[in-house]
């Protein structure tokens, strides 16, 4: 009997955070139905603003589907996938993760921080879906001692 089995690193535990896809399906059907809107108004303004919606709310689905997922965690280290950034990053060059909470307009909104040097990202509870507070907590599980 052979005692040198190894593991996979292709199935090595990972976290994995992709977009909310509740979101992202209103964000499509929204589309959708600023498409109708802008194909059955005979107003050139308001088809121009259909049109603008139409537009903002298809990028909202597009980079959901396209950027996903957002984050990973491993031993190895992270890797962020979002329209603005993409990294592989080694555990030894995170300087910081962390949540920051703000109050905007009375409303309390949390992100969650990663600091690498060069690379700097807050990804929000919608890109990660789940809050940031739970998140940090595993995506910190990974990290070596």
């Amino acid at each position: 009997m052979d005692n040198s089995w190894q593991p996979d690193p292709a199935r090595a535990p990972t976290a994995r955070f992709v977009p909310d896809r509740r979101y992202t399906a209103m964000a499509a059907a929204g589309a959708l139905v600023a498409l109708g809107a802008a194909i059955g108004t005979n107003d050139p303004r308001g088809r121009l603003l259909a049109a603008i919606a139409v537009l903002v709310l298809a990028c909202y689905a597009v980079s959901d589907l396209v950027f996903s997922p957002r984050l990973e965690a491993s031993a190895a280290g992270l890797r962020i996938r979002s329209p603005f950034a993409r990294a592989q990053i080694e555990w030894s060059q995170v300087e910081r993760v962390r949540v920051v909470s703000r109050m905007r307009g009375g409303l309390r909104t949390a992100v969650l921080e990663i600091d690498a040097g060069e690379v700097f990202v807050e990804l929000s509870r919608r890109s990660l879906a789940t809050s940031p507070e739970d998140a940090i907590a595993l995506v910190l599980a990974f990290r070596p001692a």
